[in-house]
């Protein structure tokens, strides 16, 4: 879906949904920002399955705390709200003119807050690589998955033989 959306035309989807050029124009700026955002965003999620069946949950919690409100959310609102003072990219004649000279505009408006959230993904993305990389040892994972197996097996079976002595009665 990332590589879809960073390769098609960035006003191709956008005017499937509304006729505003302005509209059009600033969802263009947002796709590749969002195909990134879809790249980082199916890792971090079977990263997080990995540490959810590794019954590590209790890591969740500060990571995404960092990720998102100590990287994430402010760094969307520096973008935006301080650096560009929450104007959009194309009222860059209400930006003084030593804003338009030493600060690029690509990041102004909506842009800055998704590059900030993105980055959070990103973020939550490696710190969970690095929970699974450095604290999971697969040896013992890989036991623990045997015996819940042969587990569940035996407990089919039972299940199998009670239901085959309920018949006979």
């Amino acid at each position: 879906m990332g590589c879809i959306l960073f390769f098609t035309p960035h006003s191709f989807f956008p005017s499937f949904f509304t006729p505003d050029e302005n509209v059009i124009s600033e969802a263009s700026r947002l796709l590749p920002l969002l195909a990134l955002y879809v790249v980082g965003d199916g890792i971090q999620i079977s990263l997080n399955a990995i540490i959810k069946a590794c019954g590590k949950q209790y890591v969740m919690m500060p990571i995404v705390v960092v990720a998102y409100w100590v990287v994430g959310v402010p760094l969307g609102y520096y973008i935006t709200f301080i650096r560009h003072d929450g104007y959009m990219c194309e009222d860059s004649s209400l930006l003084s003119d030593d804003l338009c000279v030493h600060q690029p505009s690509y990041f102004c408006g909506v842009t800055g807050l998704v590059m900030g959230l993105t980055t959070g993904t990103y973020v939550h993305m490696l710190l969970l690589a690095i929970v699974v990389v450095c604290s999971t040892n697969w040896e013992v994972e890989s036991r623990k998955a045997k015996e819940r197996l042969a587990l569940e097996k035996h407990k089919v079976t039972h299940q199998k033989e009670n239901q085959v002595d309920m018949r006979s009665i």
